[in-house]
Parts: structure tokens; sequence; C-alpha cells
């Protein structure tokens, strides 16, 4: 009989811990990817087309940059300049890592070098003929931005398939944490891209003057 008892609680005892390990688990595995979904995220660099900015030595030794992203509420915090990563247009499952041009209301004057082709033969593509219907100078949509990568000669970007939206973005750049001496650094805030800018006004300005004006009524002075 206590041989039963015994027995009994020993397996009551088991469950419970079984049941706290699993519960512990469960907060640990459901923190962490709402962490990685939500909050941060660290990411290789791969490819040339940030060159010399991140993974520099991509190419030649294999070296690749991490990079730790920023994911909180990123998209009103998006500013020129800013690098990030993003699910690419038409192509949800793959991500491309590129600098911010331009912003919404800003207006992009394309560079010739930039100009989608056939890096082997030189020759036009379908996205050729996008490009040219531009015009050499590109409006950015509300709600859009205009990505390139810095190395214009390995680039497919915004100058191949247009302005991005900004739900797209996932992350910021924040810094790269590897490799180790490359740790805690910003690369990219010293590199100056050559594509022009006419800087336009940021739709949160445009709306606070509407306002504005609006509450002044119509016989007030401006």
């Amino acid at each position: 009989m206590r041989s039963s008892m015994v027995n009994t609680a020993s397996r009551m005892l088991n469950w419970r811990n079984a049941r706290s390990v699993g519960v512990r688990f469960f907060w640990v595995f459901g923190t962490a990817t709402f962490v990685v979904d939500n909050v941060v995220q660290c990411t290789s660099v791969t490819g040339g087309s940030m060159e010399p900015t991140l993974s520099p030595l991509d190419n030649t030794t294999g070296q690749k940059d991490y990079v730790l992203w920023n994911k909180w509420e990123i998209e009103s915090k998006i500013r020129r300049g800013d690098i990030v990563l993003f699910s690419l247009p038409g192509r949800p499952d793959d991500r491309g890592t590129k600098r911010v041009i331009a912003t919404e209301g800003d207006t992009v004057i394309l560079d010739p070098r930039r100009r989608p082709k056939d890096e082997a033969s030189g020759r036009d593509l379908p996205e050729s003929t996008g490009w040219d219907m531009y015009k050499r100078r590109v409006e950015i949509p509300p709600g859009h931005v205009w990505v390139e990568g810095d190395n214009w000669r390995k680039t497919r970007d915004s100058n191949w398939y247009g302005p991005i939206s900004k739900s797209l973005i996932q992350g910021k750049a924040t810094a790269v944490v590897w490799p180790w001496d490359r740790s805690g650094s910003k690369p990219w805030e010293s590199f100056k891209s050559k594509t022009k800018v006419i800087q336009g006004q940021p739709r949160e300005e445009r709306e606070n003057e509407w306002r504005v004006l609006e509450s002044m009524g119509p016989n007030k002075p401006v």
C-alpha cells in the first residue's frame, strides 16, 4: 500500500515537473519567436550589391557581415541613408538588403549607369523599358521608398522594380555584429550615394500645414 502511494506521488511529481518544463519551453520559444518577428533579428548579408559597405569580402573569401536589424515599428522611422531588410517585390520568400535613397515626396534623378541590362552581354532587358519610361525622373509615391545597392555594378534594386512599399520592409540596420573586428560599427554612415535626389516635404509636415490653414478659416490671413 505504502509502495503504491509512493509510486503514485512519484508519477504526479514527474508529471508536474514535465508540465513545468513544457510551460517554460513554450514560454521561451514563444518569446524568442515574438522577438525575432517583431523586435530584433540578426542575419548575414550575401552577394556584392552592398560592397564596399557590407560583406566586402564575400565574393573573394566568403566572409559575410552579420547585421543586427531593428524590427519594432520601423515604417515610421525610415530615413534617407538607412540600410533596410525587405521582402523582394513579387517574391515574398526572398529578401534584399539595400540603402534607402529617397522617401515619399522625393524625386529621384536616375543614374544612367544603373539602367537595367544583362550583365554579361550588355543587352536590354524587360526592366530596361520600364526604366526608360520614367524619363530620368521618379517621384516617390506615398508609403513607398526608393532603394539601391551601394555597388551599382552588381545590384538589382528600385531601378529594376521601382519604388517599394514600406510594408515590405522587415528591418532597419543598427550595427554590424560579426566579424569581430567590425562588431558594433555602422559602415553605411560614411558612404555617400551619388544618386541625386530632390527632397520633397514629408507627409507629416504637409498634413500639419493643412491643419493649421484649416484652423485659421477662410477669412484669416495666412
